[in-house]
């Protein structure tokens, strides 16, 4: 009978935690929607601002002969002795490859520009990134936590005007960021954006008016 009682236990112990999975996948799902919805709203904002700027650069290079004459925003044919590298990770592990990726293509840019004999700085969103180069010893020029997690405007205003006005003053030529793109509920895929200078590489897509 001890038996019998421990097995209806067990049998009780588990549906109850059937129970709590099942809700827990409940709440996951509506979240994954949410999240989704919202992934594709702001996607389409995001590509008309690019083509938007790329489409005033080209314009702008287009009117002026002498590039020396442009602003650094837009000026292409700079000699490149300083690069900053944003890149974005989660603040929890447990998503995979999914920060790996990221600090992998991270490592092979850092080993591309110094084989070229360019300065690097990283900044660094996402706790994952910054406890790797940490770990690694190397220096970060600017990190923040929460953010990657819960998108904030103003805490990205505040990171991202830091880092145009290093471009600005001449302390940086080139700024990238590596993030990993949706594809899919259960494909990301690494992208690697060139911030600044604007350039006009997705002019393809955009169609010029007169």
């Amino acid at each position: 009978m001890a038996n019998l009682k421990e097995i209806s236990r067990k049998i009780k112990s588990v549906k109850s935690t059937q129970k709590t999975t099942k809700a827990m996948k409940l709440v996951s799902s509506a979240k994954l929607r949410r999240t989704q919805n919202l992934q594709e709203k702001t996607k389409a904002y995001a590509i008309k601002i690019s083509q938007t700027l790329s489409e005033i650069a080209h314009r702008v290079r287009n009117a002026h002969d002498n590039m020396d004459e442009l602003s650094r925003v837009f000026r292409l044919n700079q000699k490149i002795n300083t690069v900053d590298i944003i890149f974005v990770t989660a603040d929890k592990g447990l998503c995979g490859g999914f920060n790996m990726s990221t600090i992998k293509k991270v490592r092979s840019l850092i080993d591309k520009y110094s084989k070229e004999n360019v300065n690097i700085r990283l900044r660094a969103i996402g706790k994952k990134g910054i406890e790797y180069f940490n770990f690694q010893r190397i220096d970060l020029q600017d990190k923040i936590i929460g953010l990657s997690s819960s998108p904030d405007y103003e805490k990205a205003s505040s990171f991202i005007e830091k880092v145009f006005k290093d471009y600005m003053d001449g302390k940086t030529d080139k700024v990238i960021l590596i993030y990993n793109g949706f594809v899919n509920m259960l494909t990301q895929e690494i992208r690697v954006k060139e911030l600044l200078p604007i350039n006009d590489v997705d002019l393809n897509s955009v169609e010029l008016t007169s």
